[in-house]
């Protein structure tokens, strides 16, 4: 997968808001996504990674259990998204099996669910030696090596 920069700097300064738990900046970033190519480019792009980060994370596709174990993590510790533990499931399953969200997840949900778990996944599972952003560069580059 080939990454466009312009599209991973609006990416990353969402994520950016979403780990500093931001609300304000965050909604700012969302909200200058709408109705574009870049900004389905955006969102799909945090989709990508956050499908990445589940592979990384659990070493390989990760089953129903570790699903809806991260999915109760990921809502408890950012609550300040208010996400509740259901969606983030909902939302985690459906991207890991490939199905269309919207019979579980609204759009505007999925998007502010892309970038809060991929913050929370990023920031909460790197290296002790790497900050998040160096984590999602070895992401970024695993997706690109992958085609």
């Amino acid at each position: 997968m080939k990454i466009n920069s312009s599209v991973e700097v609006t990416m990353r300064a969402a994520i950016h808001a979403a780990v500093k738990r931001d609300f304000a900046t965050l909604d700012e970033r969302l909200r200058s996504l709408k109705d574009d190519d870049n900004a389905a480019a955006t969102v799909e792009l945090a989709l990508a990674v956050v499908g990445f980060l589940m592979v990384d994370i659990h070493g390989g596709r990760p089953g129903d259990d570790q699903i809806v174990a991260v999915a109760g993590e990921v809502a408890e510790a950012e609550s300040w998204a208010q996400p509740t533990r259901r969606e983030v499931a909902d939302f985690l399953m459906k991207l890991m099996r490939g199905e269309p969200f919207a019979s579980a997840v609204p759009a505007e949900n999925v998007i502010v669910l892309a970038f809060v778990v991929a913050a929370n996944l990023l920031s909460s599972c790197r290296r002790d030696d790497e900050k998040w952003w160096d984590y999602l560069d070895r992401i970024e580059a695993t997706m690109e090596a992958a085609g």
